[in-house]
């Protein structure tokens, strides 16, 4: 019995080129017939010939799939490269930008709002002396009235000169010295935000940040782009609107190595095997896959048609239930 496809054709050879006259024609071709039993049609050799060119077939399958899915993976990698490399240098610009406007707020702030803390403190000193004058003219007497009236008029007057300065500097007045410090940096702080330092420096950073959400959109308009190369309009519209997960072309890769590794050792150990040995694995393992298939089938719930009802009920000649009187 010949071993594998090799031992038959060398047995073949051997039987064909003895001499006829050593044994006998008959014995001779009784012999190849034997060594070569294994190469007809429907015999274990062309079982596992056809097996071997199967698994070397996917085999190769695997192995292309897993070039291309690394292909698409660097395209992804290097496309998701250049963009965060652009999405940090925009960050570095619009963080200098804000730097470089907060700098320049707390320069025009700073005496801005030692000038309001100072007139604020000028106007509530101004309402303190005209209560004082106030409270005076009040309790003073009659030979004091005329000099604590007009004392009280002059208090009045520069308070309302004072009141009106401050509104018209910084929009409001302060309401007491114990909020004076708050009152004097946010007055302060929005009389700079007029300052064209200021605003040259806001519309600086207004423009960056333009500039990385147009940089941010032509990212997404670049990978989507580069989806519906890759997967297909289709595809990339569905996972645009999260209706579908992208495909991870790594693990896609993995996975087809793993298959064509996989396919590459049954392969190995059919090879390895003696021909009547890999049919017989051959033949085990078709019948455990049609076991598999069987079963799968089996647990398949089966599905029935909503409007099919119980014969029972549709039946128009079956007695209800009795009713008792």
């Amino acid at each position: 019995m010949a071993e594998d496809i090799a031992d038959a054709r060398a047995q073949f050879i051997e039987a064909m080129e003895r001499d006829p006259a050593d044994r006998g024609l008959d014995h001779a071709t009784a012999q190849a017939a034997e060594a070569v039993r294994g190469l007809i049609a429907d015999g274990p050799v062309q079982l596992v010939t056809e097996e071997l060119a199967r698994l070397d077939h996917e085999t190769e399958r695997a192995e292309r799939a897993a070039e291309r899915w690394e292909q698409i993976a660097a395209r992804f990698d290097a496309q998701r490269a250049t963009h965060q490399a652009e999405d940090d240098e925009s960050a570095a610009v619009l963080c200098k930008a804000e730097d470089a406007a907060e700098q320049v707020r707390a320069e025009v702030t700073g005496p801005l709002t030692v000038q309001a803390k100072t007139d604020g403190a000028n106007y509530l000193d101004a309402v303190a002396d005209e209560a004082t004058a106030s409270g005076r003219l009040a309790t003073v007497g009659r030979f004091g009235k005329r000099k604590a009236r007009t004392e009280h008029q002059a208090a009045t007057e520069r308070t309302q000169t004072l009141r009106g300065h401050v509104s018209g500097e910084w929009g409001t007045t302060p309401a007491n010295p114990d909020r004076l410090p708050e009152w004097a940096g946010k007055v302060a702080a929005n009389r700079a935000e007029s300052d064209p330092r200021v605003t040259d420096a806001v519309e600086t950073v207004e423009a960056v940040t333009a500039d990385r959400d147009a940089m941010r959109k032509r990212h997404r308009q670049e990978r989507t782009a580069l989806l519906v190369s890759e997967y297909g309009a289709e595809h990339a519209q569905a996972a645009r609107y999260g209706m579908r997960r992208t495909t991870n072309p790594e693990r896609q890769a993995h996975d087809a190595k793993n298959r064509a590794a996989l396919l590459r050792s049954e392969a190995d150990e059919l090879r390895a095997l003696p021909i009547n040995d890999a049919a017989r694995l051959i033949e085990a393992k078709h019948a455990e896959q049609e076991q598999a298939r069987e079963r799968t089938a089996q647990r398949e719930p089966q599905l029935h048609d909503p409007f099919q009802r119980d014969p029972r009920r549709t039946d128009p000649t079956r007695p209800g239930p009795a009713r008792g009187l």
